[in-house]
């Protein structure tokens, strides 16, 4: 499958202020931040990343909730049949549980907000930029761009075709059109580090050790 570098920015032009591979990282943080932490806390992140991806990426996030829908059935079924407890109507013999119904609600209300923290990750970084912060993000010191067989690549291919959503009637042209050989891939270049971003990865993990551990 070719691959298409993007050209340089031309010389002078203005840099973000933050890498791409530095958001990633931040982003990558946030994610642990909701991860094993105290109950209030782990309601907090929740609340803030789906408020967060429905303020700044509502399209992303119901294209992706969408393409979670059978996932998320398939979470309240094996929560609400599957967690021994009271049941929910007594008078059955048997059904969903009063604990499966809670774990199957908590369980659905993180995978949501994982589809949100994509969303907003979609909405930072599309995705020829993110395959670049990636490889960079992966291959610090490394200056040559990512490889056909790389991670960031492949990563890139899923996270396409997650963003594409066919039509159910076109899905055999979608496929035939997905294994093509004139199929090609766009990735922006990926500069270096520089001490603001080194100086921003830093207060994050800073700020994500006291959140997690305070």
């Amino acid at each position: 499958m070719p691959i298409h570098l993007a050209a340089d920015p031309p010389e002078g032009a203005r840099r973000p202020p933050l890498h791409g591979a530095t958001l990633l990282a931040l982003w990558l943080m946030w994610l642990l931040a909701g991860q094993g932490v105290a109950a209030w806390r782990e309601a907090v992140w929740l609340v803030l990343c789906l408020g967060a991806a429905l303020f700044a990426a509502p399209a992303h996030l119901w294209r992706l909730l969408r393409r979670l829908r059978w996932l998320f059935l398939a979470v309240l079924i094996t929560f609400a049949f599957g967690t021994p407890g009271r049941l929910l109507i007594p008078d059955l013999p048997a059904g969903p549980t009063v604990e499966g119904v809670s774990a199957a609600l908590h369980a659905a209300a993180r995978l949501a907000a994982m589809a949100a923290c994509v969303a907003l990750l979609f909405r930072m970084l599309p995705l020829r930029p993110l395959a670049g912060a990636l490889h960079r993000l992966l291959h610090p010191a490394d200056a040559a761009p990512p490889g056909p067989g790389s991670l960031a690549l492949r990563l890139l291919l899923v996270l396409r075709d997650l963003e594409r959503t066919p039509p159910f009637a076109g899905w055999r042209a979608w496929l035939a059109a997905a294994g093509s050989d004139q199929d090609t891939i766009q990735v922006d270049p990926c500069p270096a580090l520089d001490r603001t971003d080194f100086l921003a990865i830093a207060a994050g993990a800073c700020a994500l050790a006291i959140w997690s551990f305070a």
